[in-house]
């Protein structure tokens, strides 16, 4: 009768250890999991997710003196890029601008909606279609209170998932 007891006893040690052991690892492996699978979907979307700059321009003419070619009282630089990739890139709002130039540090520019009355502020619309889909070109301008000097220019803009691409130009 004491071997079946103890018997017993070491069965049911075993099955509150295997428990113990299962409640341990189980959770720790799903969110391994989870967060392996998390990754990989945003990885998935950058390596689909693709932008180049084609052109940018800014409103001084070949003398270097201001053209208002919009008539909207705001120096402006106009950046045209191309969504080369597959996906679709939403709220576009939230990319970030960069420009940079004529012996000056990088400047961040925000979004017209968020900058408020201040300047400077960029602003954009898809030239066409209805979203900034696969093929399709958005313009962003740029918009200073007064005129940038003559000179080199980098401009930089990277898109809420961290593709980005920048462009050299003169003006």
């Amino acid at each position: 009768m004491d071997k079946v007891l103890s018997t017993i006893l070491l069965m049911v040690a075993a099955v509150v250890c295997v428990t113990l052991v299962i409640n341990a690892v189980y959770p720790a492996i799903t969110s391994s999991s989870g967060a392996l699978s998390s990754a990989s979907e945003r990885m998935n979307e950058r390596i689909r997710s693709q932008v180049e700059i084609i052109n940018a321009a800014g409103e001084l003419d070949s003398d270097g003196e201001w053209q208002d070619t919009n008539n909207n009282s705001c120096f402006d630089i106009f950046v045209w890029m191309k969504n080369i990739g597959a996906e679709t890139v939403v709220d576009v709002k939230r990319c970030d601008v960069f420009v940079a130039g004529n012996q000056t540090a990088w400047a961040w520019i925000p979004n017209a909606e968020y900058a408020e009355d201040n300047y400077p502020q960029w602003d954009f619309v898809v030239e066409n279609g209805a979203n900034w889909s696969t093929a399709t070109t958005l313009r962003i301008e740029i918009s200073y209170e007064s005129p940038l000097a003559a000179g080199e220019y980098l401009v930089k803009v990277l898109i809420p998932n961290g593709v980005s691409d920048d462009y050299y130009f003169s003006m």
